[in-house]
């Protein structure tokens, strides 16, 4: 019989593979906008959430969703830093968003957050906030789609590297408790494949504008954890995910129509 983490890695690996190439290529292809929205839906959070259900229990998954809207606010200032560095040194500005990410989460961690109506609160500030600073202060355009000639080369490095940081993250899920396994349910995984492969492609512009647009498109994520969270327990694990992914892309579609009536 497998064992269920070794499974878990596997089905990150793919997940992360397929999502953040999928993204990039729609990106290239269609614009920032799309980009960003693929980058934002859940991926990271549903393998490692649904796993810790199946692993452990549904409440242990409800638990660690408890965190999940306020780490949501930190991806935002996540994404914000490396907008913002980024004009200046990629390498800084990873490390810039990495650690304005590790710090703010540990301070969570070492508080015991444990408060949901504040983390809602907590996120919904951190997203309006983001959101004005890249696109009045730091006046982060949207751009067009990019020609590009895809090769297999390109296409497994892109799935491989992608995958690779989507596992680093479900690795992290193990260090154990609901809290630091909710925080890594958010790690920003899905972003730094992105940024990484957008930023080495076409350079700063492009990339910050993929980024500025998955602040709006991550907004899918959060619904999902707070989806999970009404629905787990009393719905089941296979129906409670199944809705909580229906209500997740429903959320993506409105924010699609809204980021497509915007012309920057």
């Amino acid at each position: 019989m497998i064992d269920p983490f070794i499974l878990k890695l596997a089905l990150s690996f793919i997940t992360g593979s397929l999502w953040i190439t999928f993204g990039t290529v729609l990106a290239e292809r269609y614009g920032t906008k799309i980009g960003g929205l693929v980058a934002g839906l859940p991926s990271t959070i549903l393998v490692s959430l649904f796993f810790i259900a199946w692993t452990q229990s549904p409440e242990t998954a409800v638990a660690a969703t408890t965190v999940v809207p306020i780490i949501g606010g930190i991806n935002c200032l996540f994404i914000i830093v490396y907008i913002y560095l980024a004009r200046i040194n990629f390498w800084l500005a990873l490390s810039g968003a990495l650690a304005v990410w590790f710090f703010s989460s540990l301070v969570l961690v070492i508080i015991r957050f444990d408060n949901f109506p504040f983390s809602i609160f907590a996120y919904i500030s951190m997203l309006v906030f983001s959101y004005r600073i890249a696109e009045h202060r730091l006046a982060v355009k949207s751009e067009t789609g990019r020609k590009i000639r895809y090769t297999i080369p390109i296409i497994l490095f892109r799935g491989s590297f992608s995958g690779l940081v989507i596992v680093l993250a479900v690795v992290m899920t193990k260090i154990g408790g609901p809290l630091i396994g909710g925080t890594f349910t958010m790690f920003p995984a899905m972003f730094i494949g992105t940024l990484f492969i957008t930023y080495f492609t076409h350079g700063a512009s492009f990339s910050a504008a993929v980024m500025k647009s998955s602040i709006l498109g991550a907004i899918s994520v959060i619904v999902y954890g707070v989806s999970v969270r009404y629905t787990y327990v009393p719905l089941g694990l296979p129906a409670g995910t199944i809705v909580s992914l229906l209500i997740s892309f429903c959320c993506s579609f409105l924010i699609h129509q809204f980021m497509s009536r915007k012309t920057t």
